[in-house]
């Protein structure tokens, strides 16, 4: 996976459920996820993105929900709000109803330690639905938050809707995540952009 989805300097790939490689992985960690009860084994994952933190591309990202999705085609069905453009791909923010039934995966492709830009997370704010930006400090300030360190093939679960952050990395080096979304609702009235 190191080799075949990452390039040096580049941050980070969208929709890469395309790829072999990931479709691979993605069979594999579905199958340990439903063997551990966490989801059903018929879940299909909807989005595949690498991201890389590394000394040519530190970056910071704020206290957020992972709310946007790729979609087949621009959502028109009430509920599916922010329709947007990425790379040519259209995305939207599904109803709150289809974003609980999300389920993240970042499989991490090398050690990530405290100085390496870890994930933050507010444990618990995956229950207060969609947030507005103005709400999101107060509910870090209330529920605190951990932070995530994680060696080479660890995986960290998580739902979208849990505010998340991180910072840049002190000591930057690769720190190469590849993230899955799987869905495990009852069928949605959008086409998911890929489904696999």
């Amino acid at each position: 996976l190191r080799d075949r989805l990452f390039r040096e300097g580049q941050a980070g790939t969208r929709c890469l459920l395309d790829e072999p490689i990931v479709r691979d992985a993605v069979s594999a960690i579905r199958e340990e996820l439903a063997e551990a009860k966490l989801m059903p084994t018929n879940s299909p994952a909807i989005q595949a993105i690498a991201f890389d933190k590394s000394p040519s591309a530190n970056w910071k990202v704020t206290w957020h929900q992972d709310l946007m999705f790729p979609f087949a085609r621009p959502a028109t069905r009430p509920g599916f709000d922010l329709q947007s453009k990425k790379d040519g791909v259209d995305y939207a923010r599904p109803p709150t109803a289809i974003l609980e039934e999300l389920l993240a995966v970042r499989l991490h492709l090398d050690d990530c330690g405290v100085s390496n830009g870890p994930l933050r997370v507010s444990p618990g704010t995956h229950n207060l639905g969609v947030l507005r930006r103005a709400e999101v400090q107060g509910c870090v300030a209330k529920n605190g938050e951990v932070v995530c360190v994680a060696n080479e093939g660890n995986a960290l679960i998580m739902r979208p809707l849990l505010l998340h952050a991180s910072s840049p990395a002190i000591e930057p080096r690769h720190r190469r995540v590849l993230h899955i979304v799987f869905y495990s609702g009852m069928p949605i009235s959008e086409q998911w952009f890929r489904e696999v």
